[in-house]
């Protein structure tokens, strides 16, 4: 690996949030001009993280790409697994364990991640859960 990403898959801290948020327009575009030809309406979603440093880091929070997409899915599970060896937890707390030695920024919850997402100003009927099963 790099310090910038995967070997080969660099991270371009700088440009990737606007390149992705263009993406997400230039899909969109593109879904609904194939909608005006067929006749139907095609959904655009994204799986959105947990983890409130990577949803600021990777601009998920912006409200604005959500004028492309219909809807995103938060995922609300994998907050505690092996990448942990000296600690457990659950899988899909709805919020943070009082019990959880790490330091705050540090602790995942279902409700700290939808927070991160409305609190920035992402309708919340454009959200929907991901849950373990």
């Amino acid at each position: 690996g790099s310090t910038n990403g995967l070997e080969g898959n660099y991270v371009d801290t700088v440009n990737d949030r606007a390149n992705f948020k263009a993406l997400l327009v230039e899909f969109r575009t593109q879904l609904n001009a194939y909608g005006a030809q067929t006749g139907r309406d095609y959904l655009l979603s994204a799986f959105l993280p947990a983890n409130p440093a990577d949803i600021t880091a990777g601009g998920w929070n912006d409200p604005a790409i959500f004028n492309s997409l219909d809807y995103g899915n938060v995922q609300g599970y994998d907050l505690h697994g092996a990448w942990e060896p000296t600690l457990t937890g659950h899988q899909g707390n709805l919020y943070d364990d009082p019990a959880d030695p790490r330091a705050a920024d540090r602790r995942f919850s279902v409700n700290k991640a939808v927070t991160a997402y409305t609190s920035a100003g992402v309708p919340a009927r454009k959200l929907g859960l991901g849950l373990a099963m």
